[in-house]
């Protein structure tokens, strides 16, 4: 038991192990700082290749190495090749049904997010602020546990307890401290995507993203199913985060319309019938209890933010990052 509980702690806690690249796809300068406050170093060409010396951005730009120099580039003008080294991303060789109480976390990470419409501050701009900066993390695991649909359903949180974690009584935030932040893998069904962005004339928009209503800068709602054929009353909602979408162009309603059963209210005559597995933080959002009621999800519980995506095809799993 010992022997198995430090391979969990050195499996969890180190940064991931990564041999990443990145291609440079439109002119982009290699600056001394992540700013434009400084004259650049120089100037980067497509298709250069260089080499990411950190996994998340800094005001939307990413330190890098170019050949013999570091500096930092514009994220929008690259094009990231993540790929993972080293043992299975998998602790468990099957999933499990619970999750106990002394699996390791992650210690979050943030940085500002730099988007279409502006900054936005690590925990948005108001609203649950704590929850807010749980949702924004952009820190990524070295390796997951595999769990079932039961176990992030069936693990508890306070019932009845108020919107903002904020409210909450120190009993209650103590009540799912055991179980926020672990790392978790979760196979199932795309019950569907949805793009939480809103008219720019609207009142749209949440205060993780500071109110954006652009696709590139807004969460993505996406209810997961144990089956296929289930009903969103069923589901798990995982999201992706525009902070970590930065790094997975791939990432794509487009790119995942064959593994999705349903666009918007209809069926979708695409879907290719199989699974999907979402890698990411476990996460308690205290602002929906209204779906719950309304049978739009099983639990308050979520995998967010998701920071992998494998599809399964060919009798496979593959990242959806190396899709072509």
């Amino acid at each position: 038991m010992l022997r198995r509980t430090v391979l969990l702690c050195c499996l969890l806690f180190p940064s991931i192990a990564v041999s990443q690249t990145a291609i440079v796809s439109r002119n982009v300068y290699l600056r001394s700082d992540p700013s434009t406050a400084h004259p650049a170093i120089r100037k980067l060409l497509p298709p250069a290749q260089i080499q990411l010396l950190e996994t998340a951005p800094t005001n939307g730009f990413y330190h890098v190495k170019a050949e013999t120099e570091s500096g930092w580039v514009w994220g929008r003008n690259i094009r990231i090749q993540a790929r993972l080294s080293g043992s299975s991303l998998l602790i468990e060789s099957s999933p499990v049904d619970n999750i106990p109480q002394d699996w390791g976390k992650g210690t979050p990470q943030n940085s500002v997010f730099d988007g279409e419409e502006g900054s936005c501050a690590t925990s948005g701009d108001g609203g649950d602020s704590a929850t807010n900066l749980l949702k924004n993390r952009v820190d990524v695991p070295s390796a997951y546990h595999s769990v079932t649909w039961n176990a992030i359903n069936n693990t508890s949180y306070p019932e009845g307890a108020k919107r903002s974690r904020a409210d909450w009584t120190p009993s209650q935030l103590d009540a799912i401290a055991p179980f926020e932040g672990v790392p978790v893998a979760l196979e199932g069904f795309l019950y569907k995507v949805k793009v939480e962005s809103s008219s720019p004339n609207g009142n749209g928009g949440e205060t993780t993203n500071c109110h954006a209503h652009l696709a590139a800068d807004v969460d993505w709602h996406m209810p997961l199913t144990a089956s296929s054929g289930q009903g969103e009353n069923l589901a798990v909602i995982v999201e992706t985060t525009p902070r970590l979408r930065q790094a997975h162009p791939n990432w794509t309603v487009a790119r995942l319309k064959p593994w999705t059963e349903n666009v918007s209210s209809h069926a979708n005559a695409a879907f290719n019938g199989q699974p999907i597995r979402i890698f990411g933080w476990l996460m308690l959002d205290p602002e929906h209890q209204d779906m719950i009621t309304e049978g739009l999800r099983s639990t308050l519980w979520e995998i967010h933010p998701i920071t992998r995506i494998e599809v399964f095809q060919n009798g496979q799993w593959t990242d959806l990052d190396s899709l072509p």
